[in-house]
């Protein structure tokens, strides 16, 4: 799959406010990657994730951040960034648009897609990672088109070969709704 010297330069945006059980998995993916050789910058908002995270060895963890504008103003350049939450989709739309930095998206399950900005958001996304086939079913229902990978969340701390291979992909694909250009 991916040699220990990484061939991705990854970037993670969470906004999540508090930290539970999805915090966990997160850590875990963090880890498994760093692991896998993945270089990583982790921009988050919780203090006690960014606190978890920076005791990960060789992870670069940047200033809280409250805002996805501030995220994104603080996102290093990066080959990919995975966007955890919907709330960060700002971040990753804007690093797309204006720095063509390509984004996936994860943890969409409560999305609203009747909204132009969530459109967009999810228009723009190289992949959207669903936890499971309903939750995929449901973005399906919005856009058939859009590109679907499904990675079980019991994956983050297990195994980052998953993982690797959702992010391998999605830096081949183009932008759903930019005709192909990149």
């Amino acid at each position: 799959m991916m040699n220990r010297e990484s061939d991705v330069h990854l970037g993670h945006i969470n906004l999540a406010k508090s930290f539970n059980g999805a915090g966990d998995h997160f850590v875990g993916l963090v880890e498994a990657l760093q692991q896998a050789g993945v270089e990583q910058h982790v921009l988050v908002r919780n203090e006690t994730l960014a606190k978890r995270i920076s005791a990960v060895p060789g992870v670069v963890v940047g200033p809280l951040v409250r805002s996805a504008v501030t995220a994104y103003c603080l996102m290093p350049h990066r080959d990919l960034v995975h966007i955890h939450d919907l709330t960060a989709g700002q971040a990753g739309l804007l690093l797309t648009l204006t720095r063509s930095i390509p984004y996936i998206l994860s943890n969409s399950s409560a999305a609203s897609t009747q909204y132009p900005l969530t459109q967009a958001i999810f228009r723009r996304a190289r992949c959207i990672v669903c936890s499971d086939d309903s939750e995929a079913s449901i973005v399906r229902h919005f856009d058939p088109s859009l590109p679907i990978e499904i990675v079980a969340p019991t994956v983050y701390g297990r195994s980052a070969e998953e993982w690797l291979r959702v992010y391998q992909n999605s830096q081949r694909i183009p932008i759903a709704g930019n005709n192909g250009i990149q």
